[in-house]
């Protein structure tokens, strides 16, 4: 997500003397970069714990990072930095379509990494290079599966059901969210910010007009 400001802050300029133009660049890229904080706090304590199964506590905090703003670059950026694919698909939802046959959706019988990842031995391709299988359920479902056990404890165990497509629910309120914090928090941090930087260059001026 980006966050940029255009035309509520050329409105606010004309009615400032030529100093306080002169800080406003500075003022609004740290607003923004404050704000980007912001968004990225709501998402890593409230958004993402409200959607998802938190296994790893920390990992929401090491996936999404902040691009600050500059002066020539008014722009702040709340990203993935671990570039998941998936987490796109959580907070946008739609279709997804195999880029093979099928699109193998784990079973609740896989355990997950703490990242909620499948382990490497356990995707698809290393389990049909071991003992897993494809075959069917009796509802014609394809799956792919393993035995476990021995004897009459001997058992299928479903690891991943087959589907031609994929409907991914939307279950992660990322861009929502981002929005109304965005929303909330830029008008404060740049009153802040300006005033900051305001009575910064006054005090520079000052100092360089007594030498």
């Amino acid at each position: 997500m980006q966050i940029n400001v255009k035309s509520n802050i050329s409105t606010f300029a004309k009615a400032m003397d030529a100093f306080g133009k002169n800080q406003i660049p500075f003022a609004t890229a740290n607003a923004l970069t404050s704000t980007a904080f912001d968004v990225r706090k709501q998402i890593v304590d409230d958004t993402y714990p409200k959607s998802f199964t938190v296994r790893n506590k920390r990992f929401a905090s090491q996936m999404f990072r902040v691009d600050k703003a500059t002066k020539r670059n008014l722009t702040a950026r709340v990203y993935d930095r671990l570039g998941r694919d998936y987490m796109t698909n959580q907070a946008e939802g739609g279709i997804k379509r195999p880029r093979g046959n099928n699109i193998a959706i784990p079973s609740r019988q896989l355990k997950r990494t703490a990242s909620g990842k499948v382990p490497k031995a356990k995707q698809p391709r290393n389990v049909l290079g071991g003992r897993g299988y494809r075959t069917t359920l009796d509802s014609g479902q394809p799956i792919i599966a393993e035995q476990t056990g021995r004897g009459a404890a001997r058992k299928q165990r479903v690891l991943y059901i087959l589907e031609n497509i994929a409907r991914i629910p939307k279950r992660f309120p990322f861009y929502e969210d981002a929005n109304k914090t965005a929303g909330r928090m830029f008008d404060r941090n740049f009153k802040k910010s300006f005033a900051f930087a305001k009575q910064t260059a006054r005090q520079q001026t000052k100092g360089t007009s007594s030498k």
